[in-house]
């Protein structure tokens, strides 16, 4: 009897045991359901067909153009440079949010939300926009305090997040082909035609003149005997700096069929500037900029251009490239 008793007194232990890990996994499933992170608001990406951004006394904004393609509303068929642009409209999307500080703002000016730090309004295709406000940093540094228009509830959001697109107010992602050029930096110039190289230029390391380069180009920069005419040379780069560019033609080609169409293949008329920059501790970075010149539009107003070796075909005004194609004659 006393045996029955005690297994059956197991056996009661045994299920309040299991009885009791079920309730405490229920509860701790319940407390990691209330602290998964939520989202700020949410929006299909596809949806999206114009962005504005306002940081301090300067506006950007962007509308969804051809082939996902997104591009400057303050320039003339001016895309967003892909590679910045890139994962810009996913995060737009629905930024998570750390945590709802408040149902109700008390005092928007404690949060640095009466004059925001940035501004970004979002415009859909139903004709519905969202603005978000975001203020000052927490004090640990890791969030924003931030309010959607329309609603009371004071949340943060992470830093991170909002650093993205203060940048892009900051440094505008403008593409690579709209590039800008000190002729006083530049320490090579090489024209190429046809495949082999027309003329070569190279400012001497030991009196800063420049020199036509001897051929085969040999050192960084090359050099040459023949000293020549630095102020032409110097203008030349000028020009090149003032590239007048009227529209984008064709954006993100990938073969080169796609670019023979517009006389942009490999026997192109062709550009290479060296430029040379100096950090405050005395180190030399060079960079390169170059150019195909291809056919005259149909219009004649103006040539297909590829810049900084991407793959956007664009097109800059005649007059630019007439003077341009005289370095080759």
């Amino acid at each position: 009897m006393n045996l029955r008793i005690s297994l059956l007194l197991i056996c009661i232990l045994s299920w309040v045991s299991i009885f009791g890990v079920l309730i405490y996994k229920s509860d701790i499933g319940k407390e990691d359901e209330k602290n998964t992170s939520t989202f700020f608001y949410r929006v299909s990406s596809q949806d999206l067909t114009n962005i504005s951004i306002t940081k301090g006394s300067k506006t950007l904004s962007w509308h969804s153009g051809t082939d996902h393609n997104w591009f400057f509303d303050n320039f003339d068929g001016i895309p967003a440079d892909s590679y910045r642009w890139g994962g810009i409209i996913d995060l737009l999307a629905g930024p998570k949010l750390y945590r709802t500080l408040s149902d109700d703002i008390d005092n928007k000016s404690k949060y640095g939300l009466e004059d925001p730090n940035l501004q970004i309004t979002l415009y859909l295709k139903n004709g519905d926009k969202r603005t978000l406000y975001i203020g000052d940093m927490t004090p640990d540094g890791i969030n924003n305090y931030a309010y959607m228009e329309g609603q009371t509830e004071l949340v943060m959001i992470d830093n991170t997040w909002y650093g993205v697109f203060s940048r892009l107010i900051e440094d505008p992602p403008y593409p690579a082909w709209m590039f800008e050029l000190d002729p006083l930096e530049a320490i090579e110039f090489v024209l190429i035609n046809n495949s082999k190289i027309y003329k070569a230029f190279g400012k001497n390391k030991n009196d800063e003149k420049w020199h036509e380069c001897a051929l085969p180009i040999k050192g960084n920069p090359c050099d040459g005997d023949n000293e020549a005419d630095s102020e032409l040379i110097i203008n030349n780069v000028q020009h090149i700096s003032e590239i007048s560019i009227l529209k984008a033609e064709k954006l993100n080609l990938m073969f080169v069929e796609d670019y023979e169409e517009y006389g942009l293949g490999p026997d192109a008329p062709y550009i290479d500037i060296k430029t040379v920059s100096l950090d405050s501790k005395g180190n030399r970075t060079i960079y390169n900029t170059s150019m195909s010149i291809g056919n005259i539009t149909e219009d004649k107003t103006g040539y297909y251009v590829v810049a900084k070796e991407t793959k956007d075909v664009i097109v800059v005004e005649k007059k630019w490239g007439d003077k341009t194609l005289s370095f080759f004659q």
